[in-house]
């Protein structure tokens, strides 16, 4: 029996080595990548060409003015406290029900907590709904092409 359980235990830490190591390998592929396009943006600003909006999404939007939906960090405390009481509230529903023995107790105290959760939650829900911007900005491209930088040779 003890074979078995030290068997178990050496494929169980393989699996997991064996995952580690692959989400390492997988995350130094992305940062090489990552480093690649950096340098092909950073070359392209340098011979005066304009990158293309695709290369960095976020700064083109901001560039051309479109806002972004920001949450509010009021609506952000009640989703978390919403999900938050939930779980705290089924959770205590288990725990009565089978440490008391009692369906109906634990019924009560953690529902209790669950729907105060649920509520938490609507809260959110409404809050986030009130404080959607509403203008609608359109990007117009420059009527002229920019010059380009000076140090750069043509």
């Amino acid at each position: 029996m003890t074979g078995e359980v030290v068997a178990i235990l050496v494929v169980f830490t393989m699996i997991i080595l064996a995952g580690v190591s692959l989400m390492i390998a997988a995350m130094y592929n992305r940062r090489g990548l990552r480093e690649m396009e950096h340098r092909e943006r950073l070359a392209m600003i340098e011979r005066g060409l304009m990158p293309s909006p695709e290369s960095d999404p976020g700064g083109f939007e901001s560039a051309a003015g479109f806002s972004s939906i920001a949450e509010s960090p009021t609506g952000v405390r009640y989703r978390t406290a919403g999900v938050l009481m939930i779980g705290v509230g089924l959770a205590l529903m288990l725990l009565i029900m089978f440490s008391a023995g009692d369906s109906s107790a634990g019924i009560g105290v953690g529902g209790g907590f669950a729907v105060l959760g649920a509520a938490s939650l609507l809260n959110y829900f409404l809050i986030s709904r009130r404080e959607q911007p509403r203008s609608n900005l359109r990007w117009t491209p420059p009527t002229r092409r920019p010059d380009p930088p000076t140090n750069v040779a043509p």
